[in-house]
């Protein structure tokens, strides 16, 4: 009676380690099935989602450029084109189309809170009076709609030359942002 009983605890024993086995590999087999077929799909980026920031001043005898910086809130990740989506505002008496030329390649980036993106936007001065533009506004949109608007680096006009403005694409990594724009 005695060696019936080690037996069947012994079998008992078995049968649960196999029937666990057999179930942890059942579920591990569904987690990696479902969570290879459904990966969280990362929304668009909108205004309130970014600090926007100013930063690089840079200037030379003729050719001047400053760098936006976008950050991503604590929390937030979304997506947004590597071309940076910029138009240019001009006072009201500026009848001149100012040239954007604004550079990308085609992607499709990820933003995060520990990895900013920035651009660079580059213009000249004029040389003389018949060569300058007025610009003083720059407007930022994102791929939700949103957009926001804020002067040309500085309040009020600034003048630039015909030959426009070029903003190269985001690009990651820590910058030198400084005032946050709201």
């Amino acid at each position: 009676m005695r060696r019936t009983t080690r037996v069947t605890a012994v079998a008992a024993a078995l049968a649960a380690t196999l029937l666990t086995g057999s179930a942890m590999a059942s579920a591990t087999t569904s987690i990696s099935t479902s969570t290879s077929t459904s990966k969280p799909s990362v929304r668009p980026c909108g205004t309130e989602d970014v600090s926007f920031y100013f930063g690089g001043y840079s200037y030379g005898l003729s050719h001047r450029s400053f760098d936006i910086t976008l950050l991503a809130h604590d929390g937030i990740t979304c997506t947004l084109s590597d071309t940076p989506l910029i138009t240019l505002r001009t006072p009201p008496e500026e009848t001149a189309k100012i040239p954007l030329t604004v550079n990308g390649r085609g992607g499709t980036l990820v933003l995060r809170p520990d990895s900013p993106l920035h651009a660079t936007v580059a213009y000249s001065i004029p040389d003389l009076p018949e060569n300058k533009v007025q610009v003083n506004g720059l407007t930022l949109a994102m791929p939700d709609g949103s957009s926001r608007a804020t002067s040309f680096l500085f309040p009020g006009t600034t003048e630039i030359s015909k030959g426009g403005v070029l903003v190269t694409s985001w690009t990651t990594g820590i910058g030198g942002g400084e005032g946050e724009e709201r």
